[in-house]
């Protein structure tokens, strides 16, 4: 089943558990608690090729596999590029009741949140996953590069490691530089893609993941041209072994915005350690009615997780074929 509100949809894959895909936006979530801050780096630590940046908590450093910083006990800051339209889409929809089917339990609402240069507001809260209890943070900012989302989560045990103080400072220095081109933001990510098989790079999202299409056109709401999406894990828990088969007929059955999505063809493989699970099926898109065909590879290399997925019209087997043509030259760097 689809849930048809998009502010669910949105924070779902925010959780964090679970991070992933697809869209020339992606999610949101978290919170904010106010006190006195100490003095961090004044300035603040783009990701490579990013235009959103902060001077990140004592003990973070930059994330290898997605765009932000991690902590050895758990803690993240998750960056998130968006279009400047998204501001409106955003401003005044995050209220406790919007994020609550999300798991995200907000303290208060949302508070201005004064940014170099930009604006923004900030959401405080817990959330749990994984039998763990989350403290989290939710920065929306704008400036002169676009639309931000920052997302800070730290484990209820990492208190002490990760000060909320200092997660207060460090949203305080939230900052926009230059976009880079999309060429710069494609050699940025953390994985190669060695055969493009005919599709062009269309744009980057999250700082980790992704999007080729076929066609001229960057923006396709009918869904007319194909769309291959690539992206890594996301600061999720490893996927048990032996768990893998079920593990991506799960996230391939609960795709965005389809319907009726069905597993048609199913092919599991070895790539050296890793394990490889590819599945095959049609969805319909339940805004325009099109039947989709979907190809999804989905590679598990000992903690990490890739994924590969490819849309294209019910009727264009070779837009799959070389969508798993993509999967099959990914390699994590």
């Amino acid at each position: 089943m689809t849930d048809r509100n998009p502010l669910h949809r949105f924070f779902a894959r925010l959780r964090p558990d679970r991070w992933a895909r697809r869209g020339l936006l992606a999610g949101l979530i978290s919170a904010l608690t106010a006190s006195s801050a100490p003095v961090l780096a004044a300035e603040p630590v783009f990701p490579p090729a990013g235009s959103l940046g902060l001077a990140p908590p004592p003990g973070m450093t930059p994330a290898a596999s997605f765009s932000g910083f991690e902590h050895r006990s758990g803690a993240s800051i998750v960056l998130v590029e968006m279009p400047p339209e998204a501001w409106d889409q955003i401003n005044g929809k995050f209220t406790p009741e919007a994020l609550a089917p999300s798991g995200f339990r907000v303290k208060g609402g949302p508070e201005p949140l004064s940014t170099a240069g930009g604006e923004g507001f900030v959401l405080r809260g817990k959330q749990g996953a994984n039998g763990l209890t989350y403290t989290k943070w939710v920065a929306v900012v704008r400036g002169a590069a676009g639309t931000g989302l920052v997302t800070v989560q730290v484990p209820e045990t990492a208190a002490k490691q990760v000060p909320a103080a200092t997660v207060e400072a460090a949203l305080r220095t939230i900052a926009f530089r230059p976009k880079a081109s999309l060429a710069d933001q494609v050699a940025a990510l953390p994985f190669t893609v060695g055969d493009t098989a005919g599709f062009r790079p269309m744009g980057v999202f999250a700082g980790n993941g992704l999007l080729l299409t076929e066609g001229p056109k960057d923006v396709d709401p009918e869904r007319e041209q194909p769309v291959v999406i690539v992206t890594p894990s996301l600061g999720q828990a490893p996927v048990p072994e032996g768990a893998e088969a079920a593990y991506a007929r799960r996230l391939f059955t609960a795709q965005k915005d389809l319907t009726n999505v069905v597993v048609t063809d199913e092919a599991r493989s070895n790539r050296g350690d890793a394990v490889v699970v590819r599945l095959r099926g049609t969805g319909t898109d339940t805004k325009t009615g099109r039947r989709l065909g979907i190809t999804q590879t989905t590679v598990f290399d000992g903690g990490r997780t890739l994924r590969v997925i490819g849309f294209a019209d019910a009727g264009r087997a070779d837009a799959l074929d070389r969508a798993e043509r993509v999967a099959a030259s990914v390699a994590m760097r």
